[in-house]
């Protein structure tokens, strides 16, 4: 019979879910090389690896993280918006085997999901913050001893405040891109990543993060459709900017650093090392130099395919020439609403 206690502390059992009506976790029994090489460990990709699974109470899951000795400084996680290469510094971050990176755990989002919709089990005070650092805990679990890192994705940035409360004394690091290049990195994924920008926006205006009004304005007001799409792409961003700021502020547990897409693009190296040391990575240059040269000329999300930097930037040069005009117009609308938010 399996004993709770041993699926709690085995990092072989992945939490991949949460079950709120049943109010119980979901465990799925996987491998340590499943967990370093999946980009997503969000149900995109096979995590199981033996069929194995078990569902606990979520009340004997919190009786027993009340008890466990867990260290604050064993919890790390790396915030970021949107397409702004957080899952090439992740995979980088992992070294020569050195670091072990959780990517994107679906247990995170359904959290985030959860507060969103003002589920009971968020409004639980207590208990609720015990919950999420139950969470982060069982996503900061490894194999050998080797020190852990979770990349949640940026569904989950209205949860960060919630993180930082429920995990004092963690740390974590801040990577974030220009606003024109997020756009651009938009456009440049064609429908499904507008999709998915469109989609957070939208759970951004149920948790009631966004700047609701500005949203209706756009979506009600006589624009291009061209238009209309930049600006609720820049209420994405700023949302996400907001959201990371208000993390980075609260609790007095600011980021240990926050980098910017082109510090990575520029000097991977240095920028590793930035993160690295923030954190308290023990990587080695030698480490990080091993991780480039595996990681660089891959695409980042999907191992298998080849990044092709030069075809990324004759897409970038086309669409700011054919759509510079939008563009500019739209990030003009931008300061006029930031200012009004100021």
């Amino acid at each position: 019979m399996i004993q709770f206690s041993d699926v709690f502390a085995d990092p072989a059992w992945f939490l991949a879910d949460v079950d709120e009506h049943a109010q119980t976790l979901h465990y799925l029994r996987t491998r340590e090389q499943t967990i370093r090489d999946s980009a997503f460990l969000d149900g995109r990709s096979p995590i199981g690896v033996d069929g194995q699974s078990v569902s606990i109470p979520i009340a004997d899951a919190l009786a027993w993280h009340s008890q466990a000795k867990v260290t604050p400084q064993s919890i790390r996680w790396l915030a970021h918006v949107s397409f702004c290469g957080s899952t090439l510094l992740s995979r980088l971050l992992q070294g020569d085997r050195t670091v072990l990176v959780y990517r994107e755990p679906h247990v995170l989002a359904k959290l985030a999901n959860l507060k969103a919709a003002k589920h009971p089990l968020s409004r639980t005070g207590v208990n609720w913050s015990a919950l999420v650092g139950f969470a982060l805990q069982q996503c900061s679990r490894s194999w050998r001893g080797e020190p852990t890192l979770i990349k949640p994705s940026n569904w989950v940035n209205s949860l960060l405040s919630d993180m930082s409360t429920s995990a004092p004394g963690s740390q974590w690091a801040i990577i974030e891109t220009d606003v024109e290049d997020f756009l651009i990195a938009n456009l440049r994924g064609g429908k499904a990543r507008l999709s998915y920008s469109l989609n957070l926006l939208n759970h951004f205006l149920s948790a009631n993060h966004t700047y609701h009004g500005d949203v209706l304005e756009v979506e009600r007001g006589d624009l291009a459709p061209t238009q209309r799409l930049l600006r609720l792409l820049i209420l994405n961003y700023e949302t996400q900017q907001r959201l990371l700021d208000g993390a980075d502020s609260s609790q007095g547990h600011t980021a240990a650093v926050r980098v910017q897409l082109s510090d990575l693009q520029s000097n991977p190296a240095e920028t590793v090392a930035a993160v690295a040391r923030n954190l308290a990575l023990p990587l080695t240059r030698a480490d990080i130099e091993t991780a480039i040269t595996r990681e660089l000329p891959h695409h980042a999300k999907e191992s298998t395919a080849r990044y092709q930097p030069e075809q990324e930037a004759a897409e970038n040069a086309r669409l700011r020439t054919s759509l510079q005009t939008d563009i500019d117009e739209a990030l003009a609308w931008r300061q006029s609403i930031l200012i009004e938010a100021a």
